[in-house]
């Protein structure tokens, strides 16, 4: 029935969902909530459930399904799982989420800048995915972001974020 809550609510108005598999689903729901504004439905051991405008986002541990194919390969040691997706997320101010990811522990992969009408910057967080924020470049920007840094450790496998 329309309005139900619950995850993936086939009547819901979302049009798209992506499920996102996380060594850290308390670390990564944070950053995608303080940086890109992501709304937390629901948070547990295990699992969160987080809207982005009729987006659903879902996080799901590496445990959440031993059976899955991709279960081995995220288990080894030094997986870049963030490797070959951008998550683009459009924000009122790309300085401020730029300086709060960064506050936060990201790695700065592109300051902030204008681009073909917008204002975006890059951030990786957790387990390397990275957060494209973006704001359309007649909004008022923010303050000059602090320094980037030149490496992250997250509180979980140390190896997900790692340079050589």
């Amino acid at each position: 029935m329309a309005g139900s809550e619950g995850p993936w609510d086939m009547h819901d108005e979302a049009a798209l969902g992506l499920v996102i598999w996380t060594t850290d689903i308390a670390g990564l729901a944070g950053f995608l909530q303080a940086v890109g504004g992501l709304e937390i439905l629901e948070r547990h051991p295990g699992f969160a459930e987080m809207r982005a405008g009729t987006a659903r986002i879902s996080l799901h541990d590496d445990d959440a399904d031993r059976r899955h194919p991709w279960y081995r390969a995220l288990a080894q040691e030094g997986v870049a799982r963030g490797i070959g997706a951008e998550i683009r997320l459009r924000v009122p101010d790309v300085d401020a989420a730029y300086a709060t990811g960064l506050r936060m522990g990201g790695l700065s992969i592109a300051t902030p800048s204008e681009l073909g009408g917008t204002r975006e910057c890059q951030v990786m967080g957790p387990d390397g995915y990275v957060l494209t924020l973006w704001q359309t470049s007649d909004a008022e920007p923010g303050p000059p972001p602090p320094p980037a840094r030149p490496a992250t450790t997250w509180p979980t496998r140390p190896s997900t974020l790692h340079r050589r």
